[in-house]
């Protein structure tokens, strides 16, 4: 089982729906009943009409917070005005 991880005022701020500006997949920032934050991603693909969701843990090292997309870790930092959040590879997000 993974480790809790500690309280952050950053993840709790950060919970709820944002949009991507980007045209990338919207997110969920969630956190479990295990106390681990997660970063829910949905996507629409309009050709097929069918939507996916992806769940991935969000996850602290020296560097900050990250979440694993693929293969590789995507940092994920507060940012300012005019959006809120930004994903390295997804872009920024506005709060919905």
């Amino acid at each position: 089982m993974k480790e809790e991880q500690p309280y952050s005022n950053i993840l709790s701020s950060w919970q709820g729906a944002w949009i991507s500006v980007n045209g990338n997949p919207d997110i969920y920032i969630l956190r479990a009943y295990d106390g681990n934050y997660y970063l829910l991603a949905y996507s629409y693909d309009k050709e097929s009409g069918r939507g996916s969701f992806s769940l991935y843990d969000i996850d602290l090292d020296e560097s900050g917070y990250f979440a694993n997309i693929g293969m590789k870790p995507c940092k994920i930092t507060s940012e300012e005005h005019p959006y809120g959040l930004y994903i390295a590879g997804w872009g920024s997000y506005m709060k919905d």
